[in-house]
């Protein structure tokens, strides 16, 4: 009876152990490798495509694409485009601690929209 309490106690502390240190190395696999100010990110992605962004920052975290609300139509009326005209392809990634608003602080979250495959939008978000 001993010897099983003794292996379950080794046993949770192993796992605890294991727990914790993969999580201490996937927070560090979430820090980006460089930080950027904000006039220097907006100037070094604005209207690149989404290619050159994979290449410099790596996968985003996080990938989204506008809905539009189900009684749009009812409340904004009628298109004025001709019905055969291509919709724009948006997009929207979000990348978490890259661009700095001071020395020692990153804004928490920033989205990059592209447009047809061309940067269009940065927010920067605490």
């Amino acid at each position: 009876m001993k010897n099983t309490k003794t292996f379950l106690t080794l046993a949770m502390t192993s796992l605890i152990i294991g727990i914790f240190i993969s999580n201490v190395s996937f927070a560090e696999n979430t820090k980006p490798n460089n930080t950027y100010q904000e006039m220097e990110f907006i100037q070094t992605f604005k209207g690149k495509n989404k290619a050159f962004v994979l290449q410099t920052l790596g996968q985003p975290t996080k990938k989204s694409k506008p809905v539009k609300p189900s009684n749009a139509d009812s409340i904004v009326g009628q298109s004025n485009g001709p019905a055969n005209l291509k919709k724009d392809e948006i997009e929207m990634w979000y990348y978490f601690n890259l661009v700095k608003y001071n020395s020692k602080n990153t804004y928490k979250q920033t989205e990059i929209t592209f447009i047809n495959d061309a940067a269009t939008n940065m927010m920067f978000l605490n």
